[in-house]
């Protein structure tokens, strides 16, 4: 059993994807910001993260390039709505490891979280 953290600024869609990671038999912590998600990662060494881009405080793709910068080694998994290539290729180049598109299918999100675990 793993520990994700979803940070996005909709509720709905927090619940939506805590759902879908709980059904897998982790545990989930949810953040409403960026901000919020930096002070929880510090706080509870998430196993992922899955992060939303457009969020207030700090964004997903200013939440990357922190993480980054401070060496973060967990794997990272952005769901976002914004389909443009470039975008897709800056977050892949902050160190997410997947991107996926909002919503996000079950088993998209599944397998990414197993290639993330490793599992």
């Amino acid at each position: 059993m793993a520990l994700i953290l979803i940070i996005d600024d909709s509720s709905f869609t927090r619940k939506r994807i805590a759902n879908m990671v709980e059904a897998e038999g982790h545990e989930t912590l949810e953040a409403s910001d960026g901000r919020q998600g930096l002070e929880m990662t510090a706080t509870h060494s998430p196993d992922c993260i899955v992060i939303d881009l457009i969020m207030p405080e700090i964004d997903g793709l200013e939440l990357l390039k922190l993480l980054h910068n401070q060496g973060s080694k967990i794997p990272k998994i952005v769901v976002t709505a914004d389909i443009q290539e470039s975008v897709r290729q800056e977050c892949l180049e902050r160190g997410a490891l997947a991107v996926l598109n909002k919503p996000p299918r079950k088993n998209e999100l599944q397998n990414a979280l197993a290639e993330a675990l490793g599992s």
